[in-house]
């Protein structure tokens, strides 16, 4: 092949990520959202509820549909993303099974990722156990992710209602991840604790080519903890 034309066609292949067009639904988090990704920015995001009290089932078509006159979906949507929990049971099935319909309608790939396996993009290797996850969820779930000190393991353990969720060794964990903003001026923090808000879709796009990059799945299954089991 000429010199050229090899230079040409990789640097295509680099550049084919930053111009399709990806929409990332998080299903996680305490208000549901969708997110339009494009040219290594995010083109649009909007939020599915608009309070606790709304119902997601009710939502989610008039505002995808709101997106798709908007941004010309049918034609631009290259690929779905989202995360699997653990999170909201509703949330995780209303979303996934939304999203899973939309991929065979359009024949466009579904991407689905754990939270935890999402946190390995962010968190360095020898800073996982001295770090914990918090998550809030939408129908005021509320999850905690803590490292095995023996393996690599993350164990999940959902957060009951009034329960203290900082239940966890403080001479080991010095790190708390969390998209709950009232966790970051809560007394009972711990003093020693770094505590550090996160954004689901901001994580998705500074690391959306290896997202990408990852095994397709032809039934993404969601993760809800309950009695501090993973069921599915």
């Amino acid at each position: 092949m000429n010199t050229n034309k090899k230079n040409v066609l990789i640097s295509s292949q680099k550049n084919f990520v930053n111009v399709i067009m990806i929409l990332f639904f998080d299903t996680v988090s305490h208000l549901p959202e969708f997110c339009l990704i494009e040219d290594n920015k995010i083109l649009f995001s909007k939020k599915i509820l608009d309070d606790h009290d709304d119902k997601m089932s009710d939502c989610i078509v008039p505002i995808y549909i709101e997106l798709e006159k908007k941004f010309k979906l049918g034609k631009k949507l290259k690929y779905l993303i989202t995360v699997t929990g653990p999170g909201s049971y509703t949330a995780l099935r209303v979303g996934i099974a939304f999203l899973s319909g939309l991929s065979i309608s359009m024949k466009i790939p579904l991407i689905g990722i754990p939270c935890v396996d999402l946190f390995q993009y962010v968190i360095n290797t020898n800073k996982k156990k001295s770090t914990a996850i918090y998550i809030c969820s939408s129908n005021n779930q509320k999850f905690m992710c803590l490292y095995s000190q023996d393996t690599n393991e993350c164990i999940i353990n959902k957060v009951e209602k009034d329960e203290i969720p900082y239940i966890f060794d403080t001479s080991v964990v010095n790190t708390l991840l969390t998209n709950d903003v009232s966790i970051l001026v809560d007394p009972l923090l711990p003093k020693n604790i770094e505590c550090k808000k996160f954004d689901f879709k901001k994580i998705v796009l500074q690391h959306v080519k290896a997202i990408l990059l990852l095994p397709r799945q032809e039934i993404i299954e969601p993760i809800y903890i309950s009695n501090n089991k993973i069921l599915s």
